[in-house]
């Protein structure tokens, strides 16, 4: 008797926790319908605001939803270490997908956006108008009604002979009044990889690439941006970029990274009567670092004509040649390949614009010498 009333029971029991889920099923349907059509909607609205109206929402609702999934893009807002700053950038190497970077992730997940969408266009910049040194060339007026995209490289009609590009696109010149109470400002804070700011080092560059083409030089000139989302993985980058490139156009004998320096003391030298940025050449012979670069000596002799002829055509433009030997800077992928630091944080940026002229004239002759014109 007493196991018949324990087995009912449990029939009971069974009984009434079924009824129990039939209740709550029926009832909780409607909720993840709800789910549903608020993310489409939540997805429909970033989308419009990313695509359309980047410019007011900056990402930073976007961010903070991915923050929740992938833990790793709170870095840049709460301060996490900068290890999380290097796995962005090995994952963007990699992918092509930036953790920290929400258009990024948008693009490649969905290609067909990026040809609905108006691509963000480059600013295309007038020469300054400085007054040209008396025993520079006569210059040709450039075109400056060509354009460009963001990121990608103006390609002359010709083929072209020298490379210029900016593995740190973030630095900027301040002055030397500027720099001494507005130092963190030496660097330009990019919001993105496709940011459109153009930097003090990206006007230098165009300015370098306008003189050459001055002169009859056909010159690339790349202001795809290397150093987002971190600085230490800028080289990683632009070695990516170098690599395409030559390997796209083989014409390309001259490759050169443009920077400017930090901490210099005497930055400026007078130079037929106007202030001009100093020029340092930096060498990467990676003797002590586990990084095949066996033809480090071609580029060391590449800047020791480069910094011969300057001290002929310009005494005192030069710094003393630097060699490094814990690094190579991309400069194994060129046998004409160097880092040329364009004046400093403490120089103007018209001093830099005139330093980039005479860098110019100096890398005309080099070629001329090296019969490297078609």
């Amino acid at each position: 008797m007493l196991q018949q009333i324990k087995y009912y029971r449990r029939l009971w029991q069974r009984k009434l926790r079924r009824r129990l889920r039939r209740r709550y099923y029926k009832r909780s349907t409607i909720l993840p319908h709800l789910l549903i059509v608020c993310l489409c909607v939540i997805i429909v609205f970033l989308s419009y605001s990313i695509y359309f109206n980047s410019s007011a929402m900056e990402h930073s609702l976007l961010r903070t939803i991915l923050g929740f999934g992938l833990p790793i893009n709170k870095g840049e807002i709460q301060g996490y270490p900068g290890w999380t700053y290097t796995l962005r950038s090995v994952i963007y190497l990699v992918t092509d997908y930036d953790l920290g970077n929400p258009r990024s992730l948008f693009d490649a997940t969905f290609p067909m956006l990026t040809r609905i969408k108006n691509r963000e266009v480059w600013e295309d910049r007038p020469l300054m108008i400085i007054p040209e040194l008396a025993f520079a060339p006569e210059p040709v007026k450039p075109d400056l009604t060509v354009r460009q995209e963001h990121g990608q490289p103006f390609v002359p009609t010709q083929a072209p002979l020298v490379l210029l590009y900016h593995t740190h696109s973030s630095e900027m010149y301040l002055g030397p009044q500027a720099v001494k109470d507005n130092y963190r400002n030496s660097h330009y804070v990019f919001r993105s990889n496709t940011d459109p700011k153009t930097t003090g080092v990206m006007e230098v560059g165009n300015h370098l690439a306008k003189a050459l083409q001055s002169q009859g030089i056909s010159v690339m000139h790349h202001r795809q941006i290397h150093d987002w989302p971190s600085l230490a993985s800028s080289y990683l980058n632009s070695e990516r970029t170098v690599r395409e490139i030559l390997q796209k156009h083989p014409s390309i004998k001259y490759v050169l990274d443009i920077h400017r320096d930090a901490n210099v003391p005497e930055p400026v030298v007078i130079i037929d009567g106007k202030r001009v940025a100093k020029v340092v050449i930096v060498v990467g012979t990676a003797q002590d670092i586990p990084q095949a670069h066996p033809n480090w000596q071609r580029n060391l002799e590449f800047a020791q004509k480069f910094y011969g002829i300057a001290e002929q055509m310009y005494p005192g433009l030069m710094r003393p040649l630097q060699v490094r030997r814990d690094a190579r800077y991309n400069q194994h992928l060129s046998d004409n390949s160097l880092v040329i630091e364009i004046g400093s944080v403490e120089n103007t940026l018209e001093e830099a614009l005139l330093s980039a002229e005479l860098i110019a004239t100096i890398l005309a002759q080099i070629i001329k010498q090296d019969n490297a014109l078609p």
